[in-house]
């Protein structure tokens, strides 16, 4: 057995213990968990922090700028947006199912969620739409600069 592996394990351990220690080895985000908890004291009494969900993809094409959210589970009802400059707020709450029995796996996360998005192009707020189907939630606007402009330098 090498001692000193085992030494440099236990240093890890007590550096990041923090009573969810071995929830985050073995969780995939676990390695950005353990950067924000990194010098500071975390207590079990302490909320966790809201996830960071849901995962969101960008695109963008000639004319418009289209976000698509991963909110599978969730209903409309508890999804809300909000805005200011270009950053888009996302919060929710993902309710676990009400099924009666004993739970032999879960993966899923269930709670509330907030997620911040910066937007890649400048919007008001009356211009963007959004819309709810098949547990995607798909947030569009149109783009006010569609083309490159070359500006004089005097």
């Amino acid at each position: 057995m090498d001692y000193e592996k085992i030494k440099q394990w236990m240093e890890i351990t007590q550096k990041y213990q923090n009573g969810k220690f071995w929830e985050m080895v073995f969780d995939e985000n676990s390695h950005d968990q353990l950067e924000e908890d990194e010098g500071r004291n975390v207590t079990p009494k302490e909320k966790p922090p809201l996830m960071k969900y849901p995962t969101t993809d960008i695109f963008q094409t000639e004319t418009d700028i289209i976000l698509i959210l991963e909110v599978p589970g969730a209903i409309k009802e508890d999804i809300s947006l909000s805005f200011s400059g270009t950053k888009l707020t996302v919060r929710g709450l993902l309710r676990p199912p009400m099924i009666q029995g004993v739970t032999i796996k879960s993966e899923r996360k269930y709670g509330e969620f907030e997620r911040n998005i910066n937007l890649p192009e400048p919007v008001d707020s009356k211009d963007i739409f959004a819309r709810f189907e098949n547990g995607l939630l798909i947030i569009s606007y149109k783009r006010r600069y569609t083309r490159e402009e070359t500006i004089m330098i005097r």
